[in-house]
């Protein structure tokens, strides 16, 4: 067994080998700039970013002309909303959960400076929005919706149909970062009603620095640029990364062939690893509920520091406190306010997420060295 264990697949997931076998060759004889057309190289090039796009928007029910691509979710998520902002008129509210990733957050709040009107929607102690609270803030004034389509810290899945009707009845857009998501629940973007989704290569098994955003086309979606060069996109200027667009093709198109595979045995690697927890330490809680992300915990352990028990098995297992992002930020979680914790309850929350390398061994073996862990400190704390 490799050491130490890595329980942080949420916070990146390392490249499949079919992934990198179809990268190699654009960083080699098979190169080239898709927007130079009028040559062999460059035409190769725009033909397999074509296929990439076809198999990126497959992956959500779209088409390749709905993808724009993007360096992560992040810019995707700024990108809509800014996008959107730009070509707001009469309508001024933004409506936002409370457990939104920092960069839907923060790209309200400078919107907010902007003389929009950001309004936070709660959400239960499960983590769920209730579609009733999230009403009760749109308005015809609303200009876009942005409901995360499952939570990067709890694993909670949003009820996004529901949430989608209730912007688009009152005449506003809807807006989900499926970053989380996609690959571990199927979504589609015209059952759902999703006008924009945005989307990250590397949370699939695909390489970092790419994303996607799908924007919906007919009846088209109004939204501008917000940064400006060349036409290589109609939404974002730049030459596009074709190894990494390929990658992150291959990558969409793996999650699809293989979610019936991977997801129920993650499931179960899951479920094992919670009992062999429960078991070992009674008195850990399960933050979050409902229905969630296949491999992902989110606990609680009795009086004990995560930050402290991070520090104590760093070299047994890989875990987090949350989104990578923030890994810096010693701030408490805002999901986990969001749902009613203490701040000493989230100084003692640990987020354990598994993929499809995670094995029986190693849950049994992350058990135990957390048990040891836990055991450890709490006599030093005596």
């Amino acid at each position: 067994m490799k050491k130490p264990v890595y329980l942080d697949y949420h916070s990146t997931t390392p490249c499949d080998a079919a992934v990198i076998d179809a990268m190699m060759p654009c960083f080699g004889g098979g190169f080239g700039n898709p927007g130079a057309k009028s040559h062999a190289h460059g035409r190769s090039a725009a033909r397999q970013l074509e296929q990439a796009l076809e198999k990126i928007g497959a992956l959500i029910g779209a088409g390749p002309e709905c993808i724009t691509l993007t360096s992560g979710a992040t810019e995707s998520n700024n990108l809509a909303l800014l996008g959107l902002a730009e070509r707001a008129t009469d309508r001024k509210e933004i409506v936002i959960t409370a457990i939104e990733h920092n960069c839907v957050f923060n790209t309200a709040a400078y919107l907010a400076t902007k003389g929009f009107i950001v309004k936070d929607v709660p959400v239960t102690a499960e983590g769920l929005v209730d579609p009733a609270e999230l009403k009760k803030r749109v308005t015809p004034k609303t200009l876009v919706v942005s409901v995360i389509a499952a939570s990067h810290e709890i694993g909670t899945i949003q009820p996004l149909k529901e949430c989608a009707q209730i912007a688009h009845d009152a005449g506003a857009l809807f807006h989900t970062d499926a970053t989380q998501a996609l690959g571990k629940i199927a979504l589609d973007v015209n059952d759902l009603g999703i006008d924009l989704l945005s989307y990250s290569a590397h949370k699939l098994y695909g390489p970092v620095g790419i994303g996607a955003l799908y924007v919906r086309q007919k009846p088209p979606v109004p939204i501008s640029r917000v940064f400006f060069g060349g036409a290589q996109q109609s939404l974002r200027p730049g030459s596009v990364p074709l190894a990494l667009s390929v990658g992150f093709a291959t990558a969409c198109e793996l999650a699809a062939q293989g979610r019936a595979t991977h997801i129920p045995r993650i499931e179960k690697m899951t479920a094992l690893l919670l009992a062999e927890l429960q078991a070992r330490i009674p008195a850990l809680k399960l933050n979050g509920g409902g229905s969630r992300l296949p491999g992902l915990l989110n606990i609680r352990l009795p009086d004990i520091s995560a930050q402290d028990i991070m520090l104590e098995l760093a070299d047994d297992v890989c875990m987090s406190t949350g989104a990578a992002c923030s890994s810096a930020n010693r701030k408490p979680s805002s999901v986990l306010k969001a749902i009613g914790l203490s701040d000493n309850d989230i100084d003692c929350s640990l987020r354990l997420t598994l993929g499809r390398g995670s094995t029986a061994e190693e849950m049994t073996y992350a058990a135990a060295k957390l048990a040891e862990g836990v055991e450890r400190l709490s006599r030093r704390a005596a």
